[in-house]
């Protein structure tokens, strides 16, 4: 047995699925409801470290990502952005989420939360002033800390470096468990959300500081003329795709990571 596994015992209230189990694997999230959502963005531009450079273009990545909000349905006033954030601010306006949003609950579709700043490996983000580690600003949005999110999909995009090692990229070959009970279950608390980061692990994002970066411009371009078109998925796939498809320079490359824990299909 694989020593990190838990051993539930012959308690446990687990089955083999059914097919009837696993049809009910493919509902979709209710995308009816009154507002289509609140948007957060962190647009971190300038930084007190001198030794962080100015991210150039991370203004014209931040009004065009709104832009393809509003055109999914977002309200101009739900989508608030903060400029050259610190990292206790980005922090504090997460924790603070209930009490600012005090009659969302059960009235909107999503959260969207983009943060553009720089970022370093293991997943750490810069604020103007001081770092923080992206898991302790996800924390805030756990059902438990922000009981109005609870079931409420949540998408993460984070337009940061995650690192400074080269993807040089490969040639291409041509040749080439689930119990259900008739109660409804506790949701898990990292449940119901989706981070999609610009890079893998360890690798760079690039950005140009005059069109801007390349994920977010892909990103916003995409959900602004596909996004009522596909669900959120194959369009961040998309996104992948074309991202991975670019070339910087001495053909660096930069591919982006999805990670979800989302339990129902999305589509806008």
């Amino acid at each position: 047995m694989d020593a990190d596994c838990v051993n539930v015992g012959t308690g446990a209230k687990f089955h083999l699925p059914t097919r009837e189990d696993l049809m009910k694997c493919f509902d979709e999230y209710d995308m009816t409801h009154k507002k289509r959502g609140v948007a957060y963005i962190f647009n971190n531009e300038n930084f007190k470290d001198p030794k962080l450079e100015t991210r150039y273009g991370s203004s014209k990545d931040t009004a065009d990502f709104k832009t393809s909000l509003v055109n999914l349905g977002f309200r101009e006033d739900d989508v608030k952005v903060y400029s050259d954030a610190t990292a206790k601010d980005m922090l504090r306006a997460l924790e603070d989420f209930n009490e600012d949003n005090p009659d969302i609950k059960d009235n909107i579709d999503c959260f969207i939360c983009a943060i553009l700043s720089h970022g370093k490996e293991n997943d750490i983000i810069y604020g103007f002033e001081g770092e923080i580690e992206l898991d302790k600003l996800l924390y805030c949005l756990r059902p438990d800390r922000c009981p109005s999110l609870t079931g409420v999909p949540k998408l993460i995009f984070i337009q940061a470096c995650r690192g400074s090692k080269p993807d040089a990229g490969v040639e291409k070959d041509d040749a080439c468990e689930f119990g259900f009970e008739e109660k409804p279950p506790k949701i898990p608390i990292m449940a119901d959300m989706l981070v999609f980061h610009s890079s893998s692990n360890k690798h760079p994002s690039i950005r140009d500081k005059n069109k801007g970066s390349w994920f977010m411009q892909t990103l916003s371009k995409m959900l602004k003329e596909f996004g009522t078109t596909y669900e959120i998925m194959t369009l961040l796939t998309a996104v992948s795709k074309y991202v991975a498809s670019l070339e910087f320079q001495s053909s660096d490359k930069q591919m982006p990571q999805i990670m979800s824990t989302l339990r129902k299909k999305l589509k806008f």
